[in-house]
């Protein structure tokens, strides 16, 4: 009996598997705080994921993502002083193949209305409390967003590949990999920002990062090349690559078993990676993505 009880836990999937009631899991205290944690993630970040895996945090990361990306939304504002009204009415007319200005006068005017929106949306004003309020909100929408969808994503893949971790887990150790590396590519964003004289200012893309820094491949090709090259080069960004090198390290320290190793946690990580950049070169193909 006791034989076929044994067979039975050990054929029970690794991923997900509820701890028994009378032997609870006992969670290790924290080694790391905060501040050693996102500096340790950068500078060694085999030991600080060993730390997460003892006790995983989300919140911490998401607070230090959402401050830091807004206090760059308020720098930019005032460093590059970007036409809003401009860039939606650019995209918005790329968008319709046709000048607002051809449409009847009551198309127009809901055209209009809806530039507004966007604009109130996209702008952070540090005198107006409103759009204040809705900066920081976007930004901690858009981290909740970017946390939670990878790390489902990524859950689904450890329960495929059988590795023995929580999806706590594996949320902390997507959130201090983006907070890290976000935080690195916004110091160098307010770097090459403060080089830059007025004029070059007007070659910004909004809708393109790389016009900031151009830290991807797609960044150096012509203007000429088919959506779908500049979608794929586009992918291979400095910063991106380095995020996904932390993840696997980090996926690596909380999986929980031996079996799951190093190479194994890449495959996962850069396997996912790779299908994104496939579907964001189908979309490219359709016509959707920036131009």
């Amino acid at each position: 009996m006791s034989q076929i009880e044994n067979q039975t836990l050990e054929t029970t999937p690794m991923y997900g598997t509820p701890q028994q009631q009378d032997q609870p899991r006992v969670e290790e205290p924290a080694r790391l705080g905060p501040f050693a944690r996102l500096t340790g993630t950068l500078l060694s970040p085999g030991e600080t994921f060993e730390d997460v895996n003892r006790k995983p945090t989300w919140l911490a990361p998401l607070l230090i993502a959402s401050v830091t990306m807004l206090a760059f939304s308020l720098f930019f504002e005032w460093k590059v002083k970007p036409d809003w009204n401009k860039f939606f009415l650019t995209m918005t007319e790329k968008r319709m193949g046709k000048s607002i200005s051809e449409l009847p006068p009551d198309q127009q005017d809901q055209v209009k209305k809806q530039l507004e929106f966007q604009k109130k949306l996209a702008v952070t004003d540090l005198n107006s409390p409103v759009s204040l309020l809705i900066a920081t909100v976007r930004s901690v929408v858009f981290h909740v967003v970017g946390f939670l969808i990878p790390a489902g994503i990524f859950a689904l893949g450890f329960l495929l590949m059988q590795g023995k971790t929580t999806f706590k887990r594996i949320l902390s150790v997507v959130a201090w990999s983006w907070c890290a590396t976000g935080l690195v590519y916004l110091i160098v964003s307010v770097a090459a920002l403060m080089t830059r004289n007025s004029e070059s200012m007007r070659d910004i893309n909004l809708a393109d990062p790389s016009s900031i820094v151009p830290t991807s491949i797609g960044a150096f090709l012509p203007s000429g090349m088919p959506a779908v090259m500049h979608s794929i080069a586009g992918s291979f960004d400095v910063f991106t690559i380095w995020y996904l090198i932390l993840l696997t390290i980090g996926f690596a320290a909380i999986a929980g078993t031996k079996k799951f190793k190093t190479s194994k946690a890449a495959t996962l990580v850069f396997g996912v990676w790779g299908v994104w950049v496939l579907l964001k070169a189908a979309f490219a193909a359709m016509g959707f993505g920036p131009r």
